[in-house]
């Protein structure tokens, strides 16, 4: 357990700017750290519980989780002994915990600072000082140790703080090896020397939400003379900014941080001209305005907007290319230009244009080709220009199509890719080929050593079959009876994922599908997780990720725009699951599907703007070994007017067919089914029925006896003890 003063908590906090409180800062600061004190010194807090709390005047309010009952009003006793204290709000969550999750918490402890990259954390030392500052309205911090490690259910939740990257892949990493862990979920931050967060913009970070007198985009802008700025667009939704000096320590005064309205201003203005270092994380969706004179310029990742300006500093940028436009516009050529092989197809040639004395580098993409991210560079005389190509991040809320083959090749197989290639005999089922996988590629956890089935359970009158356990059911694998080790029933959680589509083919469409993802949304319980994905401008946007604050979700819904785009809609069913329900095994999982079903790649090859790069059949085989159910809600097409030629309406209809034929199959094999609807008023029996169905489905686990994988397909027959039993589940799995 660490020991820290009261006076090390005040001095730590003493950076942070004041906001919303009537007391003076230094009267705040103090206050911070006497309570910092007294929750890690008098509550008897171990590293299996995470408490925060905020201070508004003399009022406090508690957060956080507590595994053990007594600690909630120990914590709360203690802090309103304090004279400055008037009033404490309590919303410290307690834990139930069971003796499979006492063992997983000491497990992964023993995994975590086992480790040596993390032990060094704590050799040496007697206090662990975190060095992420807050302003002082913001929720603050009660760390002691750099990771506190939650445990519900078998789910493990990662918080605190380490210095580098590397240090949070090695703690996710050493968790996902607990037995018996269903899911991690790492919220570890990464700091530097000197660290601070800003708030939220607005507290939304949605990339499309606009307000008056604002912009479309929250922005960050970054001022730095000098010194060196690198910019790295993470999965965040925070602004975060780690300073370092070239000669001696950070100081107060170094940075100026101004926030108005949507726009985030950071300013490096040190009074010696000390050249400091900025090392920012930039959340999804941000647009983004950097200003050196002779600092170098760095940034990663998948940037909404862009804009460098610099004089004679460095540039280095990686991003994308194949979604991301690219402009630079220099006074005089870099004195070196290195542009990879793999953006030669992407790029126009660099070539000077003698009117304007301006040297120029572009992309060649379509104009009308709509891309995710644009960068600008305008400059001076740059020491150089280096161009590299980024992978799509797998945690990324923004994901491109044309990923999906990958997602596919990586999400049922580990540590082998499995690429999906057609028979050459034409046939419709596909071939599957292993290959050495790339050691950047995201790995998925599954493993079919333990087949999960998704069983839905039905009786004679369609109602759900409740409260089955174990021995009620039989699993048959290639006729031979399984034993079966895992049942969850209908008292488990759901993930629901909403995937959304807004594309040009639904725009008609577009009020149906806002108001039947904001009916599925309503009808969820309340532990159930709900996300919404929405596909448009070909690619797909997390516009919520799994959570059971359904409010917070409905309003994302409200707000989504009068988006379009291309369609490829299979693309985006694999990417939908890949995201966070294949990390979600022995969970409940659903995928609803909006749209009506037209992916581009149904049209004929002169009308086919962004095919999906998966083929139907290729999503139907990999339905069959997703642990989640597909239940595609197809919006039937209005019937063409009358004026329409015979030729148009034939066509019309067999496409309509074509698309409701597939998505049929690919429900099927996943163990769903299709739902069809006209207008909004024929949802209303679809939301019950779909409802219906949820409360139905089963996940089983077994393990094989015939432990032999060697890709043959396995034919799976699931039966329950009762006559009027009804019966949907996957046909079977390929053993690989």
């Amino acid at each position: 357990m660490r020991v820290r003063s009261i006076f090390a908590g005040v001095l730590l906090l003493s950076f942070s700017a004041g906001g919303g409180s009537a007391r003076p800062q230094d009267e705040t600061a103090r206050l911070i750290g006497q309570i910092e004190y007294l929750i890690s010194h008098e509550s008897k807090l171990r590293v299996y519980d995470w408490v925060g709390f905020s201070v508004e005047g003399a009022r406090v309010t508690l957060s956080g989780i507590v595994t053990r009952p007594s600690l909630r009003p120990a914590i709360e006793r203690a802090v309103a002994k304090l004279e400055a204290v008037e009033s404490v709000r309590n919303e410290i969550e307690e834990f139930p915990h069971s003796g499979n999750d006492i063992g997983m918490r000491v497990n992964a402890y023993w995994r975590i600072y086992g480790h040596p990259e993390i032990r060094r954390y704590l050799s040496g030392e007697t206090q662990f000082q975190s060095r992420l500052r807050r302003s002082q309205d913001d929720v603050q911090r009660v760390l002691l140790q750099p990771v506190h490690i939650l445990v519900r259910d078998g789910h493990i939740t990662l918080e605190g703080e380490v210095e580098q990257l590397s240090d949070k892949r090695t703690v996710e990493d050493q968790a996902r090896q607990v037995l018996g862990v269903l899911s991690v979920t790492n919220n570890v931050v990464v700091t530097g020397a000197d660290t601070k967060e800003l708030k939220p913009v607005n507290f939304e970070a949605d990339p499309w939400w606009t307000d008056a007198g604002s912009v479309a985009e929250p922005v960050l802008r970054i001022e730095n003379a000098s010194g060196g700025v690198r910019v790295r667009v993470t999965n965040t939704n925070r602004v975060r900014i780690r300073r370092a000096g070239a000669t001696r320590e950070v100081r107060d005064g170094d940075t100026v941080e101004t926030q108005f309205r949507r726009k985030t201003r950071i300013r490096a203005q040190p009074p010696d001209g000390e050249l400091i270092d900025l090392d920012v994380d930039l959340p999804y969706g941000h647009r983004l305005e950097v200003e050196t004179v002779d600092g170098p310029i760095t940034l990663e990742g998948m940037v909404r907007r862009a804009a460098l300006k610099t004089g004679t500093g460095a540039l280095n940028i990686a991003a994308p290319w194949k979604t991301t436009r690219l402009q630079v516009a220099s006074k005089y050529r870099p004195e070196h230009v290195d542009v990879p092989d793999s953006m030669r197809s992407t790029i126009v040639p660099p070539r000077e244009i003698p009117g304007n004395a301006v040297w120029s580098l572009t992309d060649s993409h379509l104009q009308s080709r709509p891309l995710y991210g644009k960068i600008r560079i305008d400059a001076n005389r740059p020491s150089r220009l280096i161009l590299r190509e980024a992978e799509v991040a797998a945690d990324s809320p923004v994901r491109m199509h044309w990923d999906a083959p990958r997602a596919l090749a990586t999400v049922f197989r580990s540590p082998f890719q499995r690429k999906l290639i057609r028979q050459q005999d034409g046939g419709s089922k596909p071939d599957l080929q292993a290959t050495a996988a790339a050691p950047e590629a995201p790995v998925f956890s599954s493993d079919v050593r333990l087949v999960d089935l998704t069983v839905s359970v039905v009786d004679a009158e369609n109602r759900p079959l409740t409260g089955l356990l174990p021995d009620d059911f039989e699993v048959l694998e290639d006729g031979a009876a399984q034993e079966i080790k895992i049942v969850q029933g209908a008292e488990a959680p759901f993930n629901l994922v909403l995937l959304l589509d807004c594309s040009t083919s639904t725009l008609v469409d577009r009020e149906s599908v806002v108001e039947a993802a904001r009916q599925f949304t309503m009808t969820a319980r309340r532990a159930d997780r709900v996300a919404v994905y929405v596909l448009a401008d070909s690619y797909l946007h997390v516009l919520s990720s799994l959570t059971d604050d359904h409010d917070a979700v409905l309003r994302k819904i409200e707000d989504i725009p009068q988006l379009s785009g291309g369609t490829p809609l299979y693309d985006a069913m694999v990417l939908s699951y890949a995201h966070e329900l294949a990390k979600r095994r022995w969970q409940r999982n659903a995928l609803i599907v909006i749209s009506d079903g037209m992916d581009n790649d149904l049209l004929p090859n002169w009308n086919r703007s962004v095919p999906s790069e998966v083929t139907a059949e290729e999503l139907e085989r990999a339905a069959a070994e997703m642990n989640a159910v597909i239940y595609p809600i197809f919006l039937e097409p209005e019937p063409p007017g009358v004026r329409i030629e015979r030729s148009w309406r034939e066509r019309s209809r067999r496409l309509a067919d074509r698309a409701r034929d597939r998505l049929t199959r690919i429900a099927a094999a996943s163990g769903g089914r299709l739902f069809s609807a006209s207008s909004i008023g024929d949802l209303d029996p679809v939301y019950a029925a779909v409802a219906n169905e949820l409360r139905s489905v089963y996940t089983l686990g077994y393990y094989p006896s015939n432990q032999q994988f060697d890709g043959v397909w396995r034919r799976i027959r699931v039966s329950v003890g009762r006559t009027d039993a009804r019966i949907r589940t996957r046909p079977g799995y390929y053993g690989w």
